[in-house]
């Protein structure tokens, strides 16, 4: 009995020796946190709530880097740099100090003054106070100096970086890769545009603007503590940023390069593609423009500069200019007489100068006259009346629908906005839209490139590759990345060509004998081209030269092209292909107002493909 009384008495002494070290421990941890807690509150509370109050957390936003564009061979065509720009954050100024802060900063800065910033500070709602203004953009390394040696005299002011498009090679193909602009408050309503801030840059033109959502990256965040002041004490990374997807073109930047400088001062296009896929090699339209000056917001004399040029740089000629194609077009209608069978290769008509119907004396552009004209003569040395003679014999529905076939009258689908339709006329358009009948008169006109019909230098380049690859019709396309589709654009491009190696419904000899014939167009001493023949025996060119008459001239007042005004010259054309054997290239070029395409255009296609078939002979040895 004694024992059991001993045991409980010692479990009581133990729970009570127990609760003892709780109660102690207890005692210890509260006295700690309120020691603390005092400590904190009383004898620290004035340094941690100034401190409160002078740091703070603002999210910034980290700008995402644009895909980089490169041409064929890797070279760059649009990069990236490094910018910087003059911002303020409002609630860290008052309003007392906001005209000696404008004035400092007025002082530094080129192009800015204190008035100008005092406003835009005061148009700032409570709302916005909080967020980044900016003042300028792309600051000059001396302006940019000047501000850093000033920053402690300068609260609320910081310089935010920012990557800008950078395009090594400039004017040579900003028609090719556009230029960037600010988003406006119009598409900021699309849903589109949804993801985009105020201050963003998008794609205006050319690849910038067809793949805009492709190049643009991902934006990061960063929070950044702040001073009362507006300086950065910390910045951690949230969300780091995702560089857009490059592209690759297929243009060649040498050959872009060498072409550009060929057409020199004058107006109009060059275009070379390889005829064997329809790869863009090059592609010009002259006077251009430099994209540089788009990287940031342009200038007012700037745009006003480039805007108001009666020449219209920033028109793309390549795919928006429709001129009348000249006797560029005659193959063509050589080809769709063939294949119905309305004329054989030794089918004869007689020119003597002109061919009346009608009323109408439609004269030759050899006012003597050829005499006796077969098919190959007929191109060889450009005779209109030959094909005046095919006029009265085939449809202008029927050239319409084979015209179609080789892509005119048609946009090619190419990767660049604005493009053009050119026209390519029936009477059905001529009854819905000049509200009168078709006349046989109108289809001679077009049969030598005049009258309705137009196109535009990539049409005629496209059309010469089929001449070139022996009728295989490829659609004309500048990326050269697989698996892109319309989609990458937020504005749909509008309906084109459909079809792309689909080889054209020719017989085969029919196809070669206008082959042939554009070969003696350079390679025969009557040749129209002649005397731009390719010189080097291993590469033989073949061509059709082409002049497109502006206005009308009486025969008895025909001036030389020197004493005609710029403006009223006829459009110079050649259109071309080399080496005659085994295509690589196909080049049409545009002269306006160049006068005749064997004098004007036919050089400049001769150098530009000559300096391609060297580049490429001696890249593969």
């Amino acid at each position: 009995m004694t024992n059991v009384n001993n045991s409980k008495k010692s479990k009581r002494e133990q729970i009570v020796s127990n609760a003892r070290i709780i109660i102690f421990i207890i005692t210890v941890i509260v006295a700690s946190i309120t020691l603390r807690l005092w400590y904190l509150q009383i004898v620290k509370g004035e340094y941690y709530s100034r401190k409160s109050h002078d740091n703070r957390i603002r999210n910034r936003r980290i700008r995402a880097l644009r895909g980089i564009i490169t041409d064929r061979n890797g070279k760059i065509l649009a990069d990236n740099s490094l910018g910087f720009n003059l911002q303020i954050i409002p609630e860290n100024i008052t309003r007392d100090n906001i005209d000696e802060l404008a004035g400092i900063i007025a002082n530094q800065v080129k192009d800015l003054d204190s008035a100008t910033i005092v406003e835009l500070y005061s148009k700032c709602s409570a709302y916005t106070r909080h967020r980044p203004l900016t003042l300028k953009k792309n600051l000059s390394t001396d302006e940019l100096a000047r501000l850093e040696a000033r920053k402690y005299e300068l609260p609320g002011v910081i310089i935010e970086t920012e990557p800008l498009r950078d395009y090594p090679y400039d004017e040579v193909c900003s028609h090719i890769i556009g230029y960037l602009g600010f988003i406006n408050e119009r598409e900021l309503q699309l849903e589109a545009y949804s993801s985009y801030a105020r201050d963003d840059l998008v794609g205006r033109t050319g690849i910038e603007s067809r793949y805009q959502n492709r190049l643009r990256g991902q934006d990061g965040l960063r929070q950044v503590v702040v001073n009362a002041r507006g300086r950065e004490l910390e910045a951690f990374t949230v969300k780091p940023a995702t560089s857009g997807n490059s592209l690759q073109l297929t243009v060649d930047i040498d050959l872009q390069e060498f072409a550009f400088t060929a057409m020199g001062d004058q107006v109009g296009s060059i275009v070379a593609i390889d005829p064997n896929n329809g790869e863009v090699l090059a592609l010009i339209s002259t006077p251009s423009f430099s994209n540089n000056l788009f990287s940031t917001r342009i200038r007012s004399e700037d745009w006003k500069r480039i805007n108001g040029d009666p020449l219209h740089p920033l028109q793309n000629r390549s795919i928006q200019g429709c001129y009348p194609p000249g006797s560029t077009i005659k193959p063509l209608i050589a080809a769709v007489s063939l294949t119905d069978q309305l004329i054989d290769v030794n089918t004869e008509f007689f020119c003597g100068g002109s061919l009346t119907l009608g009323r109408t004396n439609f004269r030759c552009w050899n006012r003597y006259g050829h005499g006796k004209v077969k098919l190959s003569r007929s191109i060889r040395e450009s005779c209109d009346v030959y094909y005046y003679n095919l006029a009265t014999r085939v449809s202008i529905d029927r050239i319409a629908a084979f015209g179609n076939k080789f892509g005119l009258g048609l946009k090619s689908g190419i990767e660049l906005p604005g493009e053009r339709y050119g026209l390519m006329p029936s009477s059905s358009w001529k009854l819905k839209n000049v509200h009168d009948q078709w006349y046989t008169g109108d289809t001679l006109s077009v049969c030598i490139g005049q009258g309705y019909l137009t196109a535009t230098p990539l049409q005629i380049a496209a059309m010469y590759s089929i001449f070139a690859n022996a009728g295989t019709y490829f659609r004309p396309h500048l990326v050269k990345t697989n698996g892109l589709s319309r989609s990458d654009s937020p504005d749909p491009a509008e309906p084109s060509i459909n079809y792309n190696g689909v080889k054209i419904d020719m017989r085969d000899k029919d196809m070669q004998a206008i082959r042939k014939a554009l070969w003696m167009v350079v390679n025969n001493r009557r040749g129209t081209g002649y005397k731009s023949r390719l010189t080097t025996k291993k590469w033989q060119m073949a061509g059709k030269t082409g002049t497109a008459q502006v206005v009308k001239q009486d025969l008895k007042t025909l001036k030389k092209v020197s004493e005609t005004p710029w403006r009223f010259r006829d459009h110079a054309w050649f259109a071309a292909f080399a080496p005659f054997t085994d295509p690589k290239i196909a080049v049409a070029v545009m002269v306006e107002h160049g006068g005749h395409g064997g004098s004007t255009a036919a050089p400049i296609a001769r150098q530009v493909i000559e300096f391609y078939l060297n580049k490429t002979d001696s890249s593969q040895q």
